[in-house]
C-alpha cells in the first residue's frame, strides 16, 4: 500500500490525545469522611467493571476514527500486479476503405489484439459503422490516452493526416510505432455549390499527400447530387475603410487589389468609405480598413491597420490580436506588384468560412513520420506492472460506522 499524500500521516500524532484524556480520567478518587456507613449500600462490581470495559471500547473507537480520518487524508492506494499484452495494435477507421488494408487488419486481428484509433480505443470490428463518417482523430490527443493501454508495444495503423495534429507535442514512456498506410492519388471530392442569380458554381476541395486547394467550375448537377451538398447563396463582400487623408495612396491601392479580386474570382465586394464613429457597428462578417495613425476603436470586424515596421518582409502580417491585421509599408505600385498585395489581401478574407470547415474532412494532406510522433521520454518497462486501486470510500464507510457506534456507546456509558 502506498499514501499519494504521506505528508499527513503525521497527523496520527493525534492518537495521543485520547490516550491522554483516557489516563487522565483515571486519577485516584478522593476519601471522603464520613459519620457512620451505616445507610451506604454497596456498590455492584459487575457494573464497575462494564463501565470501565466501556471505556476501553470508547478509547480504541477514537483512536481508529482519528487513523481512518488520517489514512483518507493521506490517500492511501493498493498496489497489484497485472500481466500486459505483449503487442496491441491500433487502427485509424478511415484505413477500412481500402480493401488491402482491410484484409491486413482482418488477419491480425485473429491472432493479436486489434483496437481503433478512436477515443477510448474500441475493440476491432471489420463492419464498423461508423468509419467512414468519423472525423481525423486527434493523434496527439490519443497518443497520451495510449499509456492507459496496458501493453509492452503498440503498433499504430494511421493515415498521418497533418489536421490530426493538433496542441502541444506529447511526451510519453510507451514504445509506439508508427506506421501510415495513406495513399498517394489524389482525390477531388465535392464540397459545396454557391447560387448567384444567373448560374451555380461547383466547388471541390483536391487534395493529396502535400496539397490541398479548392477549384471553383459552373457545371449542371442532378437534384440528387444537390441535396448532398452543402447549398450557400453568394453574398457580397463588405469591405469599411476609414482612411485619414495622409493614407490616401495607401486607399488607392487597396481599392484597386480589392477589386482585382473581385474580378479575378468572380465574387462581388463592396468598398464603402465610412467614418470614424461608424466602425463601431461593424459585425464580424465584415473587413474594416483602418488607414490612421489613431488606435482602431474596440470593434467585433476583422481588422486590418497601418502600422510601419521597417524589418517586415511582407506587406501584410498577422496582429496581436484575433482577428486583427497590419499592413507594414506604404504602398506604391511598385511593391503592391513585386510583393503581391492582392494575394496577401485573399488569405484574409474568409469568403465561405462554412465551406471551409465543411471540407476539412477531404483535407489529405501528409505530416512526415519523424515530425509526427511524439517525444519518447524514457522509463523503466516490466511485463507486469504495478496497478494502484483507490479504496478511499471504502474507508469512508467505515468511518461512518464507526462513528455511529462510537456515539451509541458514548450515549450507553451516560445512563
Amino acid at each position: 500500500m502506498v499514501f499519494l499524500n504521506p505528508s499527513f500521516l503525521w497527523a496520527l500524532l493525534g492518537l495521543s490525545i485520547p490516550l491522554a484524556i483516557h489516563l487522565w480520567s483515571r486519577k485516584q478518587g478522593k476519601t471522603i469522611k464520613v459519620g457512620s456507613i451505616k445507610y451506604l449500600q454497596d456498590s455492584d462490581s459487575k457494573r464497575s467493571r462494564s463501565i470501565k470495559l466501556n471505556e476501553l471500547w470508547l478509547l480504541l473507537l477514537r483512536m481508529l476514527l482519528i487513523t481512518i480520518l488520517v489514512f483518507i487524508m493521506s490517500e492511501p492506494r493498493w498496489n497489484y500486479k497485472t500481466e500486459n499484452t505483449p503487442i496491441t495494435y491500433l487502427v485509424e477507421p478511415s484505413l477500412l476503405d481500402s480493401p488491402k488494408s482491410k484484409r491486413l487488419f482482418d488477419s491480425l486481428a485473429l491472432k493479436y489484439e486489434v483496437r481503433f484509433l478512436h477515443s477510448e480505443f474500441p475493440v476491432y470490428d471489420s463492419k464498423f459503422s461508423e468509419a467512414k463518417h468519423l472525423e481525423t482523430p486527434n493523434y496527439w490527443q490519443l497518443a497520451r490516452e495510449m499509456q492507459s493501454l496496458k501493453t509492452d508495444s503498440i503498433v499504430v495503423f494511421t493515415n498521418a493526416f497533418l489536421t490530426g495534429v493538433k496542441g502541444k507535442r506529447p511526451e510519453i514512456d510507451k514504445n509506439i510505432y508508427w506506421v501510415s498506410l495513406n495513399s498517394d492519388e489524389s482525390k477531388t471530392n465535392l464540397v459545396g455549390t454557391l447560387k448567384s442569380e444567373n448560374e451555380v458554381e461547383i466547388i471541390s476541395a483536391i487534395s493529396d499527400v502535400e496539397v490541398f486547394k479548392f477549384e471553383k467550375e459552373i457545371q449542371n448537377i442532378t437534384p440528387e447530387s444537390r441535396d448532398s451538398i452543402l447549398e450557400i447563396e453568394k453574398d457580397t463582400l463588405k469591405v469599411k475603410m476609414y482612411s485619414e487623408d495622409k493614407f490616401k495612396t495607401e486607399s488607392k491601392y487597396l481599392k484597386a487589389s480589392f477589386l482585382a479580386i473581385s474580378k479575378y474570382l468572380s465574387h462581388p465586394i463592396k468598398i464603402q468609405n465610412i467614418k470614424k464613429e461608424d466602425s463601431l457597428k461593424l459585425t464580424s462578417n465584415n473587413l474594416l480598413v483602418w488607414l490612421s495613425g489613431d488606435s482602431v476603436p474596440k470593434t467585433e470586424a476583422k481588422v486590418l491597420k497601418f502600422q510601419k515596421n521597417i524589418f517586415s518582409n511582407s506587406l501584410i502580417e498577422a496582429g496581436d490580436f484575433k482577428n486583427e491585421y497590419v499592413l507594414t509599408a506604404s504602398l506604391n505600385s511598385e511593391n503592391s506588384i513585386e510583393q503581391h498585395l492582392g494575394g496577401q489581401l485573399i488569405k484574409l478574407i474568409d469568403f465561405y468560412p462554412e465551406l471551409e470547415k465543411g471540407s476539412e474532412i477531404f483535407d489529405r494532406r501528409v505530416m512526415n513520420l519523424e515530425l509526427f510522433k511524439p517525444n519518447f521520454k524514457e522509463g523503466l518497462k516490466s511485463n507486469s506492472k504495478q496497478e494502484r486501486k483507490e479504496f478511499s470510500n471504502l474507508l469512508w464507510l467505515f468511518f461512518v460506522l464507526l462513528l455511529i457506534s462510537e456515539r451509541v456507546l458514548s450515549r450507553y456509558r451516560m445512563q
